[in-house]
């Protein structure tokens, strides 16, 4: 008992350390970038949230001028991001140093997802560390966190809703708390799709990916799906909805305020946004590339007098056509932006230079050559290496259909890298020898 508690302390004194590190790096790279108009134009992204928060801000509404059109778009991005941004007080600096906060944030939910899956398994102790170390030196993670766009959000919110979902069991102070934690992961990642549109179907795929993770005798899931039973039967404390259609609900309950907006302010139910036509036909159109290049905005003139949602109707319309007259050059695509999202070296123009790519690849290579091992080797039970992949896997079905970019895989990856440490452990120890498969 007394080297149980030792080992404890030190490892709590461990992730303290390593928190205060990740912290302190993050701090130091967002609050020395600069914070001029020409830094933040670099990516139109960051100019357009940041433009929606400072007239939120200002009581002039969610809303910006796109220059493209000289028009005011109101559901062109969500509302999660801007509304982020808004609460720093649209600041650049505050919000750089409340995002260094938060991605160090991140580094814990690993650290607290590695341990309760690997909870009385071998590897228990220095899987946490390893993992949470892992994150805390991804230099994507690291750089993304000193930008105005939404990874960094994103990405915490979908490692704390990961640790909420398998730690809502009820053998942790009783039936109706652990249905409440269970919940409050699920409204976690439901609230993220207000950040990450492309995430919309992504709760219902970790909630069922969740149920498998939990045993039988402990999983807030297990307490939901048996509410199945007639009501006499039903104990106190059940959730009265399976986990799919409770998923489902929660996204739409999250989705419902802004479409509700979108419909008084524009007249049409937007549940999402009205940036999905031009993602799309940034994916399906003559000179599609695999990346995101919008340059056919100029050989479009139609879009000059469209309205907001007409803009998002005509290209969407023009990319289906697109689709259905060159399906085999699509299959071509989507494994073009399999490549890019994967890739382990940036490859856009903006941080395709020698530095970022040697810095990348540094951590790159390793980091998914570790993965695959973990998968083959790792000592991690195999429904928490489905649970840990379903995100990587959900975005890459995702973007091999729209666009590929190395940006939009950063939230996977701290995920993953509890599989990476998997690896790391199981070659530390002597691994015991196998008592058949096991798949709890």
């Amino acid at each position: 008992m007394t080297g149980l508690a030792s080992d404890n302390s030190r490892g709590r004194r461990t992730i303290l350390i390593i928190l205060a590190l990740a912290l302190a790096v993050r701090l130091a790279w967002g609050l020395t970038r600069p914070t001029n108009d020409a830094a933040i134009d670099a990516l139109p992204d960051q100019r357009d949230y940041l433009s929606l928060a400072q007239n939120l801000v200002h009581g002039r509404g969610l809303n910006f001028l796109d220059k493209r059109f000289d028009d005011t778009v109101w559901a062109f991005r969500m509302p999660g991001y801007p509304l982020f941004l808004a609460v720093c007080g649209a600041n650049v600096r505050a919000v750089r140093a409340v995002q260094g906060l938060i991605d160090a944030s991140t580094v814990l939910a690993i650290y607290l997802l590695a341990a309760i899956l690997m909870q009385g398994r071998r590897g228990a102790a220095i899987i946490p560390l390893m993992a949470a170390t892992l994150v805390a030196i991804d230099p994507y993670l690291i750089y993304f966190s000193g930008l105005l766009l939404s990874e960094t959000l994103f990405t915490a919110m979908l490692a704390w809703g990961m640790v909420l979902l398998v730690r809502g069991n009820e053998g942790w102070g009783g039936s109706w708390l652990a249905t409440l934690v269970w919940l409050c992961g699920g409204i976690l990642l439901a609230l993220s799709v207000l950040v990450r549109p492309s995430a919309a179907v992504l709760p219902v795929v970790l909630g069922l990916a969740a149920a498998f993770v939990n045993r039988p005798e402990t999983g807030a899931y297990r307490e939901a799906a048996r509410s199945s039973e007639p009501a006499g039967r039903t104990q106190h404390g059940r959730w009265p909805l399976p986990v799919g259609a409770t998923m489902v609900f929660l996204v739409l309950a999250s989705l419902l305020p802004w479409a509700l907006r979108n419909r008084y302010v524009l007249g049409r139910w937007i549940w999402l946004d009205t940036n999905s036509g031009f993602t799309l036909y940034d994916g399906y159109n003559p000179d599609a590339t695999g990346g995101s290049d919008q340059s056919y905005i100029d050989r479009e003139p139609e879009l000059q007098v469209l309205g907001e949602i007409g803009r998002s109707e005509y290209l969407t319309d023009k990319a289906i056509e697109y689709l259905n007259t060159h399906r085999w050059q699509a299959v071509d695509l989507a494994g073009v932006r399999l490549k890019r999202l994967w890739s382990p070296m940036p490859l856009s123009s903006e941080y395709g230079g020698t530095k970022y790519r040697l810095i990348a690849l540094a951590f790159s290579v390793p980091f998914d050559v570790m993965i695959l091992l973990g998968l083959i080797w790792g000592g991690m039970p195999q429904t928490a290496k489905v649970f840990l992949l379903a995100p990587a896997i959900y975005f890459s079905i995702i973007h091999a259909l729209t666009v590929g970019s190395l940006r939009y895989r950063i939230p996977v990856e701290p995920p993953m890298a509890l599989i990476a440490a998997s690896f790391l452990a199981a070659t530390s120890s002597p691994r015991p020898r196998r008592r058949g498969f096991d798949v709890a």
